[in-house]
């Protein structure tokens, strides 16, 4: 019984909390509401790792804090990369939308940039179809204020337009997918100001 007792190390609750916490860091991935449990983990990891390591009272759960460790940054490098990965597909995506949209203009295809349209932007289709000639040109974007909303500063011929975007959930060959709608624009500059 002696030597049973001798083996004894009580178990850390810093290491514990440490692979709790690195569990519930999946939620990471599901919203960045949760992006702060990684932190948190990684947090508490370091300090079981140190709790088990003092040599003057020895504990066990070493293989707790780094699989908790191992959890945390695993979720949490997940979590940002993903939703980098999600933020640039929609930014370009919505470039290219506003690009298909002012070509479609440019190129007097009225109808089927109006179906581009969500009904409060249609009117902008014949404000710029007066704008014909030169290149198609998308300076930049940024996500907009509003959801899922982009902000794209285009120049077609001799205007300058703000154009909002934002993507419409649809169905396409019985699998979700997202149609880029025009929103909202904003003429900037006409030919001849």
């Amino acid at each position: 019984m002696a030597d049973g007792a001798a083996d004894y190390r009580p178990m850390s609750g810093a290491a514990l909390a440490a692979l709790a916490l690195g569990a519930a860091s999946a939620l990471a991935v599901v919203s960045p509401v949760f992006w702060v449990l990684p932190l948190i983990a990684i947090a508490m990891a370091v300090v079981g790792l140190r709790d088990v390591a003092r040599p003057e009272l020895p504990k066990a759960g070493r293989l707790a804090a780094v699989a908790g460790l191992a959890l945390a940054v695993g979720f949490g490098a997940q979590a940002v990369v993903s939703t980098a990965t999600s933020r640039l597909l929609a930014g370009s995506r919505a470039e290219a939308a506003a690009r298909l949209w002012l070509t479609a203009i440019r190129d007097g295809r009225v109808a089927d940039a109006r179906g581009m349209c969500q009904p409060e932007a249609a009117g902008a289709v014949d404000t710029l179809s007066e704008c014909v000639g030169g290149p198609v040109v998308v300076r930049r974007h940024w996500a907009g204020e509003q959801g899922d909303a982009w902000v794209v500063e285009a120049e077609i011929g001799g205007c300058e337009a703000v154009v909002t975007l934002a993507p419409l959930p649809t169905i396409r060959q019985r699998r979700p997918a997202e149609r880029w709608m025009i929103s909202a624009v904003d003429l900037v500059r006409r030919p001849g100001n």
